[in-house]
């Protein structure tokens, strides 16, 4: 039940500022107060600071300024415990630096700098604790802004740096470019020629990379208001042209009524007269037609609302015009608002995708590592058949074909071949022949080649794939073993547990990968360990299939056995075993463990 709770939680505190950027107020308030009653009752504190951070924004706005401080506090003490300092992960990180940047964002709009401030590097110093890089970007630009706002140069030249830095990193232009574009303007408030020249050559290289018509025209308007201060007239006039060409700026006549009345001023400034008055001329037409059309429509309400209140008609009139000059003054704060409801959508949106991505990365990894493993298993199946083959086919057949020459006239064998002529089996082993003479005859050579040949084709029977169908693993095994046995200069044991188990329920894939470990670790104890008693046990407990070689020779340190190792590891991950090798008590211990599915 809690696990519910705490899933919920998450999901309607996510969708508490979709809600109030979408407008629909009254739905944010519901969703926000069974997202309040969820997070409490399952504890979740980092929940709950998300949903009364959001809370306080959406209050904010709306005015209630009281109710938006008891959100705000009440995400604060949550915030500020040692518990939570001690414990907090990347999502509370997140939600207690957005929090900050919205306390600081609120003290910038009620003038209060030196709270802001303090706000603003709280909301930094959790932001650096972030590892989301997107996020840490845009928290940087929005605290570098307040600073920046509240005449602190050097901590803004900090964090717009970095925001820059973090944005060019993770791909996104537009963000590096407001970034860079207020690092030009605050170059030039401090007079620093030098540092202004070098984000201005950054912005005309990002520039281009950048189609976001917003972007691109608060970048161009923050120019202009550099080239304006220093009457860099004709400057200011191409930034100028260069909104007015943007697309979609046609549909925000406030934005085209600016640039030709400030066109108009920068063309007197030059004694363009004609140019001056043309522009004078278009701004002014935009400004009648946008007053008439909202002076109208006031005045319609006006007329319906308040016919027999004269009184109250003057004071509307009034608070309206003291609202268009507070406008202007406000800008900036309700950027910085806006960023900050953003900020937090981003938060919530970017920890699903990145849970997503996460997990497609894993079946990714484990998928493709799961085909090259098999690859190459299938690829030392193929190469053990073809050698089988080799060893059986020819080496074994030439040993068989110089030991019959050996048993009959060996001198005459030596020179002709059944047909009267050199045949092909005896000119390949006239050299043996010869020196097999010179050891003292060929009855003890026939022996020496009737072992050897012998010995090969248990070779080639070993490296060819056993018939799961006719024999479980079992039996195989204990085939081999006694094969082994025979041939080894050890002792070589065999052990089946418990005599009740039904090997035959052993996939055909699993069984082969455990006939071929069990090979490659008897054959380095007995070849490079120097054992003298090797035990081999085949168990079946619980469900798991346990493969145990125990030698007590020394560890192998040759690179055949080196290599044998890696290739035990690499079968016993193709089929989703486990393997482990131990030294323990004087002996060396090889396990593989696989679940009997």
């Amino acid at each position: 039940m809690k696990l519910r709770h705490l899933l919920l939680s998450v999901i309607i505190a996510a969708a508490v500022p979709s809600a109030l950027a979408a407008g629909k107020n009254d739905s944010a308030m519901i969703v926000a107060e069974e997202a309040l009653r969820v997070a409490e009752d399952a504890g979740d504190t980092t929940a709950l600071i998300g949903v009364n951070s959001s809370l306080g924004v959406y209050l904010r706005t709306q005015g209630k300024l009281d109710e938006a401080l008891k959100h705000y506090n009440a995400a604060l003490k949550m915030c500020t415990t040692e518990a939570f300092k001690r414990k907090a992960g990347e999502e509370a990180r997140q939600e207690a630096a957005v929090l900050y940047l919205n306390l600081a964002t609120l003290h910038v709009d009620m003038k209060h700098k030196n709270e802001a401030l303090y706000y603003a590097r709280l909301s930094e110093n959790w932001g650096a604790k972030c590892a989301d890089k997107e996020l840490k970007s845009q928290l940087f630009a929005q605290n570098g802004l307040i600073f920046m706002m509240c005449g602190d140069d050097a901590s803004a030249s900090r964090l717009l740096s970095s925001a820059y830095g973090l944005a060019a990193e993770t791909g996104r232009h537009g963000a590096a470019l407001s970034a860079a574009a207020y690092m030009v303007a605050l170059s030039d408030r401090k007079g620093d020629a030098k540092a202004e020249a070098l984000w201005r050559g950054r912005c005309r290289r990002i520039e281009v990379k950048v189609s976001d018509t917003m972007t691109l025209m608060a970048y161009y308007q923050i120019l202009c208001g550099v080239e304006m201060n220093h009457g860099r007239w004709r400057e200011a006039i191409t930034l100028f042209d260069k909104i007015l060409s943007l697309d979609g700026v046609e549909g925000m006549p406030f934005v085209v009524y600016d640039c030709y009345n400030n066109m108009h001023e920068a063309w007197a400034r030059l004694g363009e007269w004609r140019k001056a008055y043309d522009c004078l001329g278009k701004a002014a037409a935009l400004k009648d037609s946008l007053y008439e059309k909202d002076k109208a429509e006031s005045l319609g309400d006006l007329t319906v609302k308040y016919q027999t209140k004269e009184k109250e008609l003057a004071l509307v009139n009034s608070e309206a015009r003291l609202l268009r000059t507070r406008m202007y003054m406000a800008v900036a704060a309700l950027v910085v608002l806006v960023c900050a409801v953003l900020v937090s959508l981003y938060v919530h949106s970017q920890r699903r995708k990145a849970r997503e991505r996460e997990a497609e990365f894993a079946r990714l990894k484990a998928d493709t590592d799961r085909r090259l493993t098999m690859r190459y298993i299938d690829g030392l199946e193929t190469e053990r058949e073809r050698l089988a083959k080799e060893l059986h086919d020819g080496v074994c057949n030439d040993l068989y074909t110089v030991e019959l020459l050996l048993a009959a006239n060996p001198l005459q064998a030596s020179r002709k071949g059944t047909d009267g002529e050199p045949s092909e089996n005896v000119d390949a082993a006239q050299g043996s022949l010869s020196a097999v003479e010179g050891l003292g005859g060929t009855s003890s050579a026939g022996k020496m080649l009737a072992a050897c040949r012998e010995q090969v084709r248990r070779v080639s029977h070993e490296l060819m794939p056993p018939e799961f169908k006719y024999a479980d693993i079992s039996m195989v095994l204990d085939d081999y073993i006694g094969r082994m046995a025979a041939a080894a200069g050890c002792e070589v044991v065999f052990t089946a547990v418990p005599d009740t188990a039904d090997w035959t329920a052993v996939p055909d894939a699993a069984a082969l990968e455990i006939y071929r470990i069990a090979q490659e670790a008897v054959a380095n104890a007995v070849k490079h360990s120097g054992a003298h008693h090797v035990d081999v046990t085949l168990a079946e407990d619980g469900g798991d299939v346990i493969l145990t070689i125990a030698d007590d020779g020394e560890p192998a340190k040759t690179r055949g056995a080196g290599i044998g190792r890696r290739t035990m590891r690499q079968r016993a991950e193709a089929v989703g075993g486990r393997l482990t090798m131990e030294r323990r008590d004087g002996k060396t211990i090889v396990q593989f463990i696989i679940h009997n599915s």
